[in-house]
């Protein structure tokens, strides 16, 4: 479920973000609002852009590597995928009444899903 996020205006100066492409901006923005109040989600990048980027030409998949590990940590546990967005604690305030996390925690130790591992393209239907 998408929830209410705060850009801090300190997000537009971050100089090692910047490098991104626009849309991988906004895509990271946009996995703030998909977040729980931990700052994890599912790694489902089709379901992703599906919700943060519905109308653009844009591969969830790359974006969400390229972002790992600097910005988002993806990981796994009991077969199932995770993100984990680094600082959001620090710069989101969840609403008190907002559900605690479902999703395990990334301790550190969790196997990382690495960001080089190929996905397999679901045929293109035209």
């Amino acid at each position: 479920m998408a929830r209410i996020r705060s850009i801090k205006p300190d997000f537009f100066f971050d100089e090692e973000l910047a490098e991104f492409p626009h849309l991988a901006r906004l895509f990271f923005i946009g996995l703030w609002n998909q977040a729980d109040r931990r700052g994890r989600l599912e790694d489902r990048p089709g379901r992703l852009k599906a919700q943060i980027l519905p109308y653009e030409e844009a591969d969830a998949h790359q974006m969400l590597c390229s972002l790992h590990p600097k910005f988002v940590v993806r990981y796994e546990v009991d077969n199932k995928k995770y993100l984990w967005i680094r600082k959001f604690e620090e710069h989101q305030r969840p609403h008190h009444t907002e559900a605690e996390s479902i999703i395990p925690a990334w301790n550190g130790s969790l196997p990382v899903i690495s960001p080089l591992k190929q996905r397999e393209d679901p045929p293109v239907l035209k």
